[in-house]
């Protein structure tokens, strides 16, 4: 099995070969799982997205069609997909994460009162967002990345990221000054 090429494979893996899928994932394994680490930057993320894309793969296995008469764009956009999915989800459960330091109580509840509903309309404002803005944001304001580590995470342009940004804060700016407004009048 390992002379075959990868459309040979295929159509054995599409008959529930698993020596075929064995050999594919030989195959090809480095760069899938270079290509979910180069988007989660994390090893047991980036090892799961590997594991994951080849579930996949096996799933689909019937559907799959070969460009070049290679499985490798195909697992690699899968592992992209994937990964950027995964990333996404991190980047929500560590937006709901309870904070480190718990705030002092016993200061003024007024403040911490304001604080809370400054937060829950930050969150909510963004949550309007598109996710490739609010995904953005999350590169350049929170991670702090560059406009051109943004865009090359996101396979963008320096522009494209930059302008959406703008936009991102535009929009969360004007739903702040309306809560603003509508909270002292």
């Amino acid at each position: 099995m390992r002379d075959a090429d990868d459309g040979e494979l295929v159509e054995v893996l599409a008959e529930g070969s698993e020596r075929a899928l064995a050999t594919i994932y030989e195959r090809h394994r480095r760069p899938v799982y270079a290509q979910a680490y180069a988007v989660l930057a994390a090893r047991a993320d980036a090892e799961e997205v590997l594991q994951d894309t080849f579930l996949t793969l096996w799933q689909k296995r019937r559907q799959i069609r070969l460009v070049g008469g290679s499985t490798l764009p195909w697992l690699l956009v899968t592992a992209r997909h994937l990964s950027r999915n995964r990333r996404r989800s991190r980047a929500r459960r560590a937006a709901v994460a309870l904070p480190e330091e718990v705030p002092d109580l016993a200061g003024d509840p007024a403040a911490l009162v304001a604080r809370r509903e400054l937060a829950a309309v930050l969150e909510e404002a963004s949550a309007r967002l598109e996710p490739l803005d609010r995904e953005i944001l999350q590169l350049c304001l929170i991670e702090g990345m560059s406009y051109r580590e943004a865009a090359a995470r996101l396979e963008s342009t320096h522009a494209t990221v930059r302008n959406r940004l703008s936009r991102a804060r535009k929009s969360v700016r004007l739903r702040l000054e309306s809560e603003i407004e509508r909270g002292s009048g």
